[in-house]
C-alpha cells in the first residue's frame, strides 16, 4: 500500500449466512502495518466510525490540516471530480461560488450548517441573475440542486484530506421540501399535432425516437449510425469516452426499435450521403440527427426548438425530457412491468420509474377502490 494517503481508511464487507457484515483498514503510522477494526451490520456507524478514525489520522499523522480558501478548492475541483460529466463539474463550480457570495465564508473550512442554513435562505430571497421571463424567486428544487452540489464537493474535499469531515453528511434536514409534480404525459393526439407542427424533417424524426425509445435529450444528440443495427431492430446507447460522450448512469444497453422508430431510421438510412470504407458502404456522417452539411443537432438547440414546436402546436406545456416520462407511462398502461420498463430506458432504479416516470393511477389502486365500492353497495 506504498504512496497510499497517510489518513486513507478503508471501508470493507463480508457477505455471510446472516447477511453482510461491515468492517475498516487502515495503516497505523507508527507501525507500518495494516489494521483492522469490525463495525458489524450497521453501514451508517461503519461510516461514522471511519470517519473518526480518518480525523484521527490526519491530526496525528499529517498534523494541522491546511487552511484552503474556497476560491482554490474551486479552482481545483475539477482534478478531484475527474471522471464526472463536464456540465456537473461546472454546477457545482457554480455552487460553491455563490455560497461563498452569499454567506462570506471564504475558507472552506469555515463551512458549517449554520453557514448552509443561512444560504438556503438568502437563495430563497432572489435569483441574483434572473433571465429574461424567469421569476426573481428562486423555487425550492433551484436550492436543492445547489445544495447537493455543495455537499457533493465537499465530500470531494473530506476524500483530499481537505476537510475533517463533510458536515453536510448525513443531515436530514438538509434538503428543503418541495412540491409534487404531476408526471406530464403527452398523448397521442397532442403527439400527432406535435409531428404536424413539425417542418424539418429530421427533427420529426428525433420526436419519433423520443417518443417510441424513451430516450435522453443527450443521448439522441449524441446517437450514432454505428450505434443503429437496422437488421436486429435496436438501438445501443454507448459511450464515446474519446469523444467526451457518456451516458447518464456511464451503462451500456441495447433498446430495441418500435415499429415507427425502425421504419423512420431504415428511411433516413436510405436518404442519408455515403461513403466506401472497407469495401462497405456507409453514412457518410457520423450522427444520425444532423443538419443537411452534416453537422449533429446541439442538446440545447433540440430542447429549445421543442419549446417552439409546442407553442405552434397549441397544446399544454410540455418539455423534451416529458416524451421520456410519456414512454414510461404509456408502457406501464399496456401492461408492461416497471422493472422491464426500468430497463428499457436506462433508469438507476425501479423507484424512480415509480416517482418521477408514471402519471396514471396505479392498477392497484383502481381495484382497491373497486372493492371497496361492492363492499359498500
Amino acid at each position: 500500500m506504498a504512496g497510499r494517503d497517510p489518513a486513507a481508511v478503508w471501508l470493507t464487507k463480508r457477505k455471510g449466512k446472516k447477511g453482510v457484515s461491515y468492517g475498516l483498514r487502515w495503516i497505523c503510522p507508527a507501525t507500518g502495518k495494516c489494521k483492522s477494526e469490525a463495525c458489524g451490520r450497521n453501514l451508517a456507524f461503519a461510516r461514522e466510525r471511519r470517519a473518526q478514525i480518518r480525523q484521527a489520522l490526519r491530526e496525528g499523522a499529517l498534523g494541522k490540516i491546511p487552511e484552503t480558501t474556497i476560491e482554490a478548492f474551486v479552482e481545483r475541483l475539477p482534478d478531484l471530480m475527474v471522471g464526472r460529466a463536464e456540465s456537473t463539474i461546472t454546477k457545482t463550480q457554480e455552487s460553491l461560488r455563490l455560497l461563498d457570495k452569499l454567506c462570506k465564508v471564504r475558507r472552506l473550512s469555515a463551512i458549517t450548517r449554520a453557514v448552509v442554513m443561512d444560504f438556503r435562505a438568502k437563495r430563497m430571497e432572489r435569483n441574483p441573475r434572473p433571465r429574461r421571463g424567469q421569476r426573481a424567486q428562486v423555487a425550492p428544487a433551484t436550492v436543492n440542486k445547489d445544495l447537493r452540489q455543495i455537499k457533493s464537493a465537499l465530500s470531494y474535499a473530506e476524500d483530499a484530506g481537505l476537510l475533517k469531515v463533510n458536515p453536510l453528511l448525513r443531515w436530514k434536514g438538509l434538503m428543503l421540501p418541495e412540491p409534487e409534480k404531476q408526471v406530464r404525459v403527452v398523448e397521442a393526439d397532442e403527439f400527432g399535432k406535435l409531428m404536424e407542427a413539425c417542418e424539418n424533417p429530421t427533427y420529426r424524426a428525433l420526436l419519433i425516437v423520443a417518443y417510441r425509445a424513451g430516450l435522453r435529450r443527450n443521448t439522441l444528440a449524441n446517437l450514432r449510425w454505428a450505434a443503429v443495427d437496422l437488421e436486429s431492430g435496436s438501438l445501443h446507447v454507448v459511450n464515446v469516452p474519446e469523444a467526451g460522450e457518456l451516458t447518464k448512469s456511464r451503462k451500456i444497453r441495447a433498446v430495441p426499435m418500435h415499429p415507427d422508430v425502425l421504419s423512420v431510421l431504415t428511411a433516413m438510412h436510405r436518404q442519408a450521403r455515403k461513403v466506401v470504407a472497407g469495401g462497405e458502404v456507409l453514412p457518410k456522417d457520423v450522427y444520425v440527427f444532423t443538419w443537411p452539411n452534416g453537422e449533429r443537432f446541439k442538446a440545447d438547440w433540440i430542447s429549445h426548438e421543442f419549446s417552439r414546436l409546442v407553442k405552434r402546436a397549441g397544446i399544454a406545456h410540455a418539455t423534451l425530457h416529458d416524451l421520456r416520462r410519456s414512454f414510461s407511462t404509456i408502457a406501464q398502461r399496456c401492461g408492461v412491468d416497471k422493472y422491464v420498463v426500468k430497463d428499457l430506458g436506462g433508469w438507476s432504479d425501479v423507484s424512480v420509474v415509480e416517482k418521477h416516470y408514471t402519471g396514471d393511477v396505479s392498477e392497484v389502486h383502481r381495484a382497491a377502490m373497486r372493492k371497496i365500492a361492492a363492499a359498500v353497495g
